[in-house]
């Protein structure tokens, strides 16, 4: 049984790295939300620092790979506009030169694929408005999921 002897910089560093493995385990997160956990618990600049570092070496922690995953997963499953994925990236912390790579990534076409299945279930939803009350209600549903205003007029008109 030895012992080892670290310093108590290093043991605090190893805590919050050990931490930051618990916090990451429920689902991927920001470099930004991950430091901002860290500092929660108490942990000082340095052994956040090299707690991210060594998070950011294995892969656990990777921004970029995480903004694509999350456009993926609203795309597929909670449907938003390019405005609304931009403000959520944003608020967790994710770089505005990353954020438009990954925008970039998303075509024209796919984006009005996702708002005219959105626009789709809305209109269903509000059949029993008439049809100027109905586009409306289904306008200002797109609007609220950050859809552009020009896109949606397109649904719009088509729909009706």
């Amino acid at each position: 049984m030895g012992l080892t002897f670290c310093s108590d910089e290093e043991r605090r560093a190893e805590e919050a790295y050990q931490m930051a493995l618990r916090y990451l385990g429920f689902r991927s997160r920001t470099q930004k939300e991950v430091e901002k956990h860290l500092k929660r618990k108490g942990f000082d600049e340095e052994a956040i620092e090299k707690a991210m570092e060594k998070l950011k070496g294995y892969g656990f922690v990777d921004d970029r790979a995480f903004a694509l995953s999350w456009v993926n997963s609203r795309l597929r499953n909670n449907p938003k506009g390019k405005a609304a994925m931009v403000w959520e990236l944003r608020q967790k912390g994710v770089d505005a030169g990353l954020i438009d790579e990954v925008m970039g990534s998303i075509s024209e076409e796919q984006e009005e694929a996702v708002a005219n299945r959105l626009a789709q279930k809305y209109y269903e939803r509000y059949k029993g408005a008439d049809e100027k009350e109905r586009a409306h209600k289904v306008a200002q549903a797109l609007l609220r999921r950050g859809f552009d205003w020009e896109l949606i007029q397109r649904i719009i008109r088509r729909l009706e």
